[in-house]
């Protein structure tokens, strides 16, 4: 089958609002080279238990092609067209399974030597493509530093020099300010998965009026996290413990069932919660990486109007084999996972800023328990101090210029 022998029966195991998308876009899809078509498939076939923003971003993708003259489509899908294809590739089952699809495509255009020509026609093919107005006023925050010594002048150094280093904030009202800052923004700019709290530890105390924020923390992700550890363990004593190996067997995980439905019974979540622990490195083993790659795939899929990340205390490194032998078996390391936390934040300020109109967004990260923070803005100049006694809530708001 190629992608012009679609047909509506095509999609019939898709689940409902997937199979409709596809339909919709029947046309589209019958013009797709091969080498491109399976990709939107991969993004179709998990429609139902994508985030609104990846539903919508897709949707803004296909009504753009679909809208193109003519003449300017071929002329990006020439170059997809022209990729050679194995035989063998061509006669799988690739409408049924896209993603795998997909896999043996990248093997077969490395080993062809047309990996450089496909990302050439690919990156032309979506820089056609509009890009979508956005003027989301977004805050990022970030606390750090549980159980290390925050008092090193050097202390979040590469975010200072993007901001102001705050060095007066009250620190006994700092985390009812912060909650009460994600709450008050969640009620005001209410949205489905728009304002999130993710904790690398044990999550602090969520009031009743925390709704509807999404939050949850590595200690109540630990059911799901032990599910991946123990397939991971199956994987490496199974002798075919390689790099790719291991990530092809974790993706063909499910991302929705028993063990993830035990941590929360929304199946956008089930499947966004399962593909941190499948999808991310170190994720299952190292908190630090978890909130990291946690900020990382929210600014990317969810794209966040509010986003709260607390990183804690880490298990002390230890030989891959033995933490995945003993997953629970931990040593805290604060000194070290404040490393890792002031390197992350930074990777997590780049991620939102990547997704944010210049301007709108507002990153304040706070050294738990003191009275260090910084705040970059809008408002504020880098690479500057301030000694000014604030809350949290007057530093937000406060005027720095």
């Amino acid at each position: 089958m190629t992608p012009a022998d679609l047909q509506p029966a095509s999609f019939a195991t898709y689940p409902a609002l997937a199979q409709a998308f596809a339909i919709k876009h029947l046309a589209l899809l019958r013009e797709l080279p091969m080498s491109v078509c399976p990709s939107f498939l991969v993004q179709i076939i998990a429609f139902d238990t994508r985030f609104p923003v990846e539903r919508e971003t897709l949707e803004w993708q296909c009504a753009s092609l679909e809208s193109m003259e003519a003449q300017r489509r071929a002329s990006l899908l020439n170059p997809l067209q022209a990729i050679a294809l194995p035989e063998e590739l061509k006669r799988t089952n690739w409408v049924r399974s896209p993603g795998v699809f997909v896999e043996q495509l990248t093997a077969s255009l490395w080993s062809s030597g047309q990996i450089n020509a496909f990302h050439t026609a690919s990156k032309a093919l979506f820089e056609a493509i509009p890009e979508r107005t956005d003027t989301t006023d977004r805050l990022l925050l970030i606390v750090l530093g549980q159980g290390a010594n925050v008092s090193r002048p050097s202390l979040m150094r590469k975010l200072a020099r993007q901001g102001i280093r705050l060095e007066g904030i009250d620190a006994a009202s700092a985390k009812t300010q912060i909650m009460a800052e994600v709450s008050d923004r969640a009620k005001r700019m209410p949205a489905s998965y728009a304002h999130w709290y993710m904790d690398g530890g044990t999550a602090w105390d969520v009031p009743a009026s925390f709704d509807p924020v999404v939050s949850t923390s590595y200690e109540q992700l630990a059911p799901l996290r032990r599910y991946v550890l123990a397939k991971m363990k199956s994987i490496l004593q199974s002798g075919q413990s390689g790099a790719e190996q291991m990530r092809t067997r974790l993706s063909e995980m499910p991302t929705q069932g028993s063990i993830s439905a035990r941590v929360n019974p929304d199946p956008v979540l089930q499947r966004f919660y399962t593909e941190l622990f499948t999808e991310g490195s170190g994720t299952q083993i190292f908190s630090t990486s978890f909130v990291q790659w946690a900020g990382r795939e929210l600014a990317r899929r969810a794209q966040p109007t509010t986003l709260l990340l607390r990183y804690g205390p880490r298990q002390r490194h230890r030989g891959l084999n033995e933490m995945v032998e003993e997953p629970d078996s931990m040593t805290p390391d604060p000194e070290g996972s404040l490393v890792d936390a002031e390197m992350n934040a930074f990777y997590n300020w780049i991620a939102m800023k990547r997704i944010t109109a210049p301007g709108r967004l507002t990153t304040l990260a706070w050294a738990e328990g003191s009275s260090r923070a910084v705040l970059i803005s809008a408002g504020t100049k880098p690479n500057t101090i301030s000694n000014r006694p604030l809350t949290i809530s007057q530093a937000l708001r406060a005027k720095y210029v």
